[in-house]
């Protein structure tokens, strides 16, 4: 739908056209009236107005100095003049400043419907047109900004070993990404690798912050140099710099830099990081190069903070001999005894030495493995499971292999968890025995079930019978049998009740039965335990 506005300052000829023409069979949802250009300026600022009809010729401000203002202020708005015979000039003028059309006076109704019409299919061709310019914009705009993510991800299929393309289909990709490479270009890749957080992180705050140190790469390590900074598939972080043909990095400035970005991320991102630096090699080679970096962060062990250049001789390698492992045994048998606490002092007196001695990969991973298998034999002998006290993500955490202080760090954790979780048990499992025992003798006349009594203390019935035998060295049973005999034995002794009453009251229902067990236990019948026993005349 159109807004028309129509200008002139003789009320009838204005009449004329806005009220004496029909225009309900036009696409016209509103038509605005101005007798001068004055009132037709504040119109048009006031209202989205798609088509002007105005008069050339009125006093004060004319038809001609409006349209300028509408080519400088509402582009979009048609103009169609209405001009007398006498006037042609002012219609070639406004013409020439990019009026739709013009009208001679008197105006012939009719005619200037038509050119209306024509005005009005114009507009609708031009606000087509500007959505689909606006469409094109939006989308340029949106491939733009998703420009970096896409980019992203063709690194991420290339480390992934998803890329093997021939130099003319890797010239497209590139091309396609907008990225100053060809196919002949190298890439420098440094491997960040993040050691330890030195603040608690929960998964979703570790991943803003890794996205942090990724764009501090970039500025830092990368400042002015082509690359890109990014995380690949297997959530490693790296940064990647462009080097096109005959292109040569200062190394001791690459390298001065990766030292800045390690100790800004000690300072300002509260995490310590290493940067492992590659070789330049093709674009194909990058997953080969990336491989050995992090060969190279796998051996390093005893050097965190650093930063190492994988062309530098011996650098990144550790000794692997001269390392001897504790006794585990031993160590488990300290952690049965309550002895956590010493325990996490001996393994940080260990790991300190491992690290004077330049332990290697290989020996931290042992260590893990021996302390794993000692807190596996420490649940499985109290009696419980593992995974009561640790997480999945605390039993595989390849990150605590990365360094002796991250080991002895994760290991202490574990150990103390371990420990603590022991003892609280014990405390946790005598209440629960004594709240057993109690719910017995209240109970002795009833009949108890194993499920009966597990449901009193809210426990599964056959972890409580290991555990009632372990804490008591009896099971639910002969622990029940026992008491029973021995109530029996005080009733029968205190009192001159039927011996068949005394069995029920002890919660025997069959006599013969009770009778059987009670001289299995005593080596007496009732009859003859009363008599041997009984002072009562």
């Amino acid at each position: 739908m159109v807004r028309m506005l129509v200008v002139d300052d003789e009320i009838y000829a204005l009449k004329g056209i806005t009220q004496g023409i029909d225009w309900s069979d036009l696409p016209i949802e509103d038509i605005l009236e101005a007798e001068d250009v004055t009132e037709a300026k504040r119109l048009l600022e006031e209202q989205n107005v798609d088509l002007v009809i105005s008069d050339i010729e009125m006093p004060g401000l004319n038809g001609l100095e409006l349209l300028r203002w509408i080519r400088d202020h509402r582009p979009h708005t048609l103009t169609v003049f209405l001009t007398g015979h006498a006037r042609f000039d002012y219609a070639q003028e406004a013409l020439h400043n990019g009026c739709f059309d013009y009208v001679l006076k008197p105006v012939d109704h009719d005619a200037l419907k038509v050119i209306v019409e024509r005005a009005i299919a114009e507009i609708g061709m031009r606000k087509e047109r500007q959505k689909i310019e606006e469409t094109v914009d939006n989308n340029r705009k949106q491939w733009t900004s998703q420009l970096p993510i896409l980019v992203e991800r063709f690194w991420q299929d290339v480390l992934a070993g998803r890329v093997r393309l021939s130099p003319d289909r890797l010239n497209r990709q590139l091309e396609y990404y907008d990225m100053p490479l060809t196919a002949d270009s190298r890439i420098l890749p440094i491997l960040l690798s993040i050691e330890q957080w030195n603040v608690e992180l929960d998964a979703r705050d570790e991943s803003i912050m890794e996205y942090a140190l990724r764009k501090a790469a970039a500025e830092i390590i990368l400042g002015e140099w082509p690359g890109m900074a990014l995380q690949d598939r297997n959530e490693l972080n790296m940064a990647l710099l462009y080097l096109r043909e005959g292109a040569v990095v200062n190394r001791a400035d690459l390298l001065k830099r990766c030292g800045e970005y390690v100790r800004a991320c000690n300072d300002y991102f509260h995490c310590r990081v290493s940067c492992y630096v590659g070789e330049a090699v093709g674009i194909n080679e990058l997953v080969d190069a990336f491989e050995r970096l992090q060969q190279l962060e796998r051996s390093n062990v005893s050097a965190p903070q650093t930063v190492l250049d994988s062309l530098a001789s011996g650098q990144g390698t550790a000794n692997p001999t001269g390392i001897s492992l504790p006794s585990f045994i031993d160590w488990g048998m300290l952690l049965d005894n309550g002895g956590y606490e010493e325990l996490c002092a001996r393994i940080q007196e260990t790991l300190n030495n491992w690290q004077a001695e330049s332990a290697s990969r290989e020996s931290l991973e042992l260590f893990q493995y021996g302390i794993l298998h000692m807190l596996y034999q420490a649940a499985y002998r109290k009696g419980c499971s593992i995974y009561d006290v640790f997480t999945v993500n605390e039993l595989t955490d390849a990150q605590a292999i990365r360094s002796t202080q991250q080991l002895a760090a994760w290991a202490g954790k574990m150990v103390s968890k371990m420990g603590l979780a022991l003892a609280e048990r014990q405390r946790d499992a005598s209440a629960v025995i004594a709240k057993v025992q109690s719910y017995i003798l209240d109970n002795l006349h009833m009949e108890l079930t194993r499920d009966n009594i597990a449901n009193s203390v809210y426990r599964n019935p056959a972890y409580l019978s290991r555990l009632f035998r372990k804490e008591t060295g009896f099971s639910l049973s002969d622990y029940i049998a026992q008491l029973r005999i021995e109530r029996a034995k005080r009733f029968l002794v205190d009192t001159n009740d039927k011996v068949s009453n005394i069995a029920e009251s002890v919660g025997y229902v069959h006599f013969s039965y009770f009778a059987k067990l009670f001289k299995k236990m005593t080596s007496l019948s009732p009859q003859e335990y009363r008599k041997k026993n009984q002072t009562l005349h």
